[in-house]
């Protein structure tokens, strides 16, 4: 039987088999499914396969089925995509094949979903669930939640960190339920266990499950082991009034440990949820299945291997007590983080691959491996680990669990150059695409190449890799593996056996020195003797500065990274006189000290800082030229579409991390008002906006971004308060449905261009979801669909939200009109305040519940009682109640200033709520210029110092830590006061 003609151009290996499957489908199926069929086809990487699962899918589909696919005509191609890649995914769907219409459904495949998401959903499966089997309900759920994270993934419209985040956050709210079942049950028979606090009080005692391994980087694998260790604190006897019932707490944790177990690691018909592996707990598998937080405590202080302190850096909280699962870490820490000279840490690493390399030499040869192979997943692993544990001690940035995130930080610090950062990096994305489509094809744990060549060449396929006149396309894959694993060998050759920074770096600090260790290995005293004995300008500067012995380390990685390229160090020699306000950025604000760190040369720019506006204002965008104006030159140049996409992503980034320098130069150095301050860096955000769109307008068609659709900002971007660590709250809209098409692609790759994870780092997280019916509703949205759910559907609290809407981007004509008939709309129907008022008080009321429970919440200026939300719904329902048309473009200060006008019990105390605004503007912009982030409460310590010094300037009194809280109590009170007689 021969293969219709629009078929027989495919790439079916059997196509006689094809065309039998073909002639069953042909039968089953409608004309306008069939019609697509062919290019649907085309677009997988396994034809035969994908039809012989939709040959056996169709086989009695019910009407609902296909009734779905003729709405849907996407849903064939995500099934022919999942047939094509995966044969474990293939039979749930077409065991279950109601799940296509729930995939359907998924209205959030342009993003990740969050663990609270993820919770509120198993919560309505569970609800809906009839079989009691233990463990069945949370198997079922993760093969769904399967086919969405892989439907995703591979599409490609996910990256490798959020696919494996996704996985690992899966597996989080898995043990976290399967806990929460366990716990339930036990509790009902013996009673709360329970233990005396410090002051003799009865307490519950603490659980914890502690996740290490690619779990614990949030890495998993399709078909990882979860690797656990279970931590409780708190000896004692549960409260069961029956005493005969009751048992020891060690004995509870013991069997809630094993119902945990019996629930994600017993076998269920739908296999186990996952398998579990215990060996990494202390004593390996001899040790005890729950262990006390002083027995842990002591056996990683005394008794532990390098390599069991190793993995702890992957250590966090999965389920239970994420306090204890802290306490733990942190005084574990200074055993896990060693100094550069600790080369027990490289003997370890170094012995460990001499071992598999043994194991791998006396198995039989079954394929290259690309996890244990001299280059592969595991090199790049231990590589990583090893110089986050020299290092995390005097540099606690590089510390974190994902090995991508771990090494850029490594790369940003300057403890791996960029070439190797770029080659490791690269060899780490395509090792672990490959580990993937192996396990997604049979669900099984796989890292070895098929011996094959025809499982080889669909391997390939599966991984992008396309074909060449000389070599199959297996043959490529295996070409292209083993030349990242040889790059990976040379960097570890070069690295780890040696002193863990390189003697024999190219690029001398200084060619007429010759010192006995590296610049980064010196102390800072040290350092000071080197620029002494060459008679440096540095030296005589620093003989000026009184520099605090806190800020010495701070000042010691800068002096090392100037030194590490003669041509750095004669830059910031020429800028020498700038080191007094270098000190100020390095010792105040972590974000910048880590930019200027990173390029020392950018201390010359801190020259031309002068009291008023000057050439490097100039770099910057400011407000005014930020919304609607022409780009800046870079800018403009970047977006012409003249280079390839990742350059000018990569190009973006640079002018970005560039822009925010020159900006906060100003802001710590010659603390430019905070107002100022947060119009200039939401000018340059805009700048950058602007230009994201449209690149990504060009690398979708072409296409300029000024056709029918707009980009409206809401949030701090609406109001003109972006600052450092601010998220980028949008929507996006269209004027019609062919506007709203042309726009979808645009729109996500705009999320892609802005908010990806590349060498350069990220630019800002683009926040979609207070569009209406947030992650459920369409990325991109008409204007009228907009307006009729604010007219019919939508909530109080989304109308005082989208008083904050403006146009920022794309045709801007558009995004005008939209929200002018919106603020029509807000006054039409929020007008009335019995309605508005009891509403947001509600609102508030949640609001305030959820972050009770947080340890920080008494202090919380933001959602706590008082505090900035007080304040902003205060002034939102006012505006709301008054006819306000809008807060955009107003700051908190400026919409504080709104109420001057307003009668009432407002009037009265509307100078304090003014103060307020500003007292909380001012705190809120010092702690991100310190931190980098923005925060709920002030910070301690040092940092807690540092935002104290830079807000008493804006305040104008000099103002200790402890004395800028009270005042931050003091005006809480009032707002809170004034809150209460309004809303009740």
């Amino acid at each position: 039987m021969s293969l219709p003609p629009h078929f027989s151009n495919l790439p079916f290996r059997e196509p006689a088999r094809a065309s039998t499957n073909l002639a069953l489908v042909r039968s089953r199926l409608p004309e306008p499914l069939l019609s697509s069929l062919p290019m649907a086809l085309a677009q997988v990487p396994d034809p035969d396969g994908a039809l012989n699962a939709l040959e056996r899918f169709t086989r009695q589909p019910g009407d609902r089925i296909v009734s779905a696919l003729l709405k849907q005509p996407v849903l064939l191609h995500y099934l022919l995509a999942l047939f094509s890649h995966s044969q474990f995914l293939s039979e749930t769907l077409i065991q279950q094949p109601e799940l296509v219409i729930w995939l359907g459904r998924q209205k959030s495949l342009d993003r990740i979903k969050s663990k609270e998401e993820l919770l509120e959903e198993y919560a309505r499966f569970e609800a809906t669930f009839l079989e009691d089997e233990p463990g069945l309900a949370l198997a079922r759920f993760k093969r769904r939640q399967y086919l969405r994270i892989t439907l995703r993934d591979i599409l490609g419209v996910a990256t490798l960190v959020e696919t494996t985040l996704e996985l690992s956050t899966l597996a989080d709210v898995l043990l976290q339920r399967a806990l929460a079942e366990a716990e339930k049950n036990l509790r009902r028979r013996y009673g709360r266990p329970q233990t005396q606090d410090a002051r003799g009080r009865m307490a519950p005692a603490r659980f914890a499950v502690v996740s290490l391994g690619k779990l614990g980087g949030n890495e998993l694998n399709y078909s990882s082991d979860v690797d656990l260790l279970f931590l409780y604190q708190g000896e004692g006897t549960t409260d069961c009034r029956e005493v005969t019932r009751a048992v020891s707490n060690k004995e509870f944790f013991v069997r809630l440990a094993q119902g945990l177990l019996e629930r994600v690691a017993g076998v269920t018909r739908e296999g186990p949820v996952f398998r579990v592996d215990l060996r990494l707990r202390p004593g390996g598998g001899e040790g005890d299945l729950v262990v006390s937080l002083p027995a842990a405590l002591h056996y990683y202080r005394k008794q532990a291997r390098e390599w069991e302190l190793q993995m702890l850096l992957k250590g966090r909280d999965s389920a239970g007590d994420g306090g204890l699962v802290r306490e733990f870490l942190s005084s574990v820490e200074p055993h896990i983080f060693r100094g550069p000279m600790h080369f027990a840490v490289v003997e370890s690493v170094i012995k460990t691959r001499e071992q598999i390399d043994r194991k791998l030499d006396s198995a039989e040869a079954k394929g290259l491996n690309v996890k244990l192979a001299p280059g592969g997943l595991r090199d790049i692993e231990f590589l990583v680990q090893c110089l986050q544990r020299l290092y995390g001690q005097q540099d606690p940035w590089v510390r974190a669990g994902s090995t991508l995130v771990a090494l850029h930080k490594l790369y940003d610090k300057g403890y791996i150059s960029p070439r190797d950062h770029f080659h490791l990096a690269s060899a780490y994305e395509f090792l672990r695409r490959v580990e993937h489509r192996l396990q997604l094809a049979k669900g099984q744990q796989l890292h070895s190449l098929p011996g094959d060549a025809k499982d080889l060449d669909l391997l390939a396929c599966r991984c992008g890799v396309g074909g060449s006149e000389s070599w199959t396309v297996g043959e490529k894959l295996r070409q292209e593996l083993e030349r990242h694993l040889q790059r990976v060998r040379a960097i570890s050759e070069r690295v780890l056996p040696s002193s863990p920074r390189r003697e024999n770096q190219q690029d001398r600090w200084l060619e007429t020195f010759e010192p006995v260790a590296p610049a980064g290995e010196l102390s800072y005293a040290q350092l000071r003797e080197q620029l002494r004995a060459q008679g440096s300008p540095i030296y005589e500067e620093l003989l000026r500065l009184a520099v605090p012995v806190q800020a010495e380390r701070s000042l010691r990685r800068f002096l090392a990274s100037a030194m590490s390229s003669s041509a750095t160090y004669e830059e910031v020699e020429r800028a020498a006189s700038a080191l007094p306000d270098g000190l100020d950025i390095l010792r105040l604000s972590e974000r910048l000290g880590s930019l200027l760190v990173r390029r020392p040369e950018r201390l010359a720019e801190l020259l031309e800082l002068g009291p008023e506006p000057s050439k490097i204002d100039s770099l910057l965008p400011g407000l005014e030229e930020g919304l609607g104006g022409g780009l800046p030159p870079a800018l403009a140049y970047l977006s012409e579409g003249l280079h390839s996409l990742s350059e000018q992503m990569a190009g973006l980034r640079r002018f970005f991390w560039d822009g925010v320098f020159t900006w906060g130069a100003r802001q710590v150095c010659r603390r430019a008002s905070v107002e100022r301050g947060v119009n200039r860096y939401t000018g340059l955000v805009e700048s950058i906006l602007r230009s994201a769109l449209a690149v990504a307008a060009r690398h979708e068609g072409g296409k300029a971004p000024d056709a029918g659709w707009a980009v409206i900002a809401l949030g701090r971007l609406g109001t003109i308060e972006m600052d450092l660590g601010s998220d980028l709250d949008v929507i996006f809209v269209a004027s019609d449905s062919a506007a709203q098409s042309a726009m979808r692609p645009v729109a996500e790759r705009f999320i892609h261009v802005l908010s990806a994870y590349t060498r350069e780092g990220t630019i800002l997280p683009v926040d979609v979801r207070l569009r209406p019916h947030g992650g459920e509703g369409e990325l991109v949205q008409t204007t009228e669909a907009v307006l009729e759910y604010f007219l019919r559907t939508a909530e109080v609290w989304e109308a005082v939200t989208y008083l904050k809407a403006r146009p920022v981007a794309g045709d801007l004509r558009v995004g005008e009109d939209f929200c002018q008939r919106l603020q029509d709309v807000l006054r039409e129907r929020f007008s009335d305040w019995e309605i508005v008022r009891p509403a947001l008080a509600e609102m508030r009321k949640r609001l305030e519940e959820e972050s009770a429970g947080s340890f920080e919440y008494r202090d919380n200026f933001k959602t706590g009682p008082g505090g900035i939300y007080d304040l902003d719904f205060l002034i939102s329902g006012l505006a709301l109640r008054e006819g306000t048309a809008s807060l955009a473009r107003r700051s908190l200060v400026a919409r504080g200033e709104m109420l001057l006008g307003i009668e009432g019990a407002v009037c009265l105390e509307a100078k304090k709520l003014l103060e307020a605004a500003r007292l909380f503007a001012v705190v809120d912009h010092a702690i991100r210029l310190v931190t980098g982030e923005g925060s709920a409460s002030l910070p301690v310590g040092q940092r807690g110092a540092s935002v104290a010094k830079l807000a008493s300037h804006w305040l104008g009194d000099e103002l200790a830590p402890g004395e800028l809280a009270a005042r931050l109590g003091e005006v809480r009170r009032s707002v809170r006061t004034v809150f209460a007689e309004v809303f009740g």
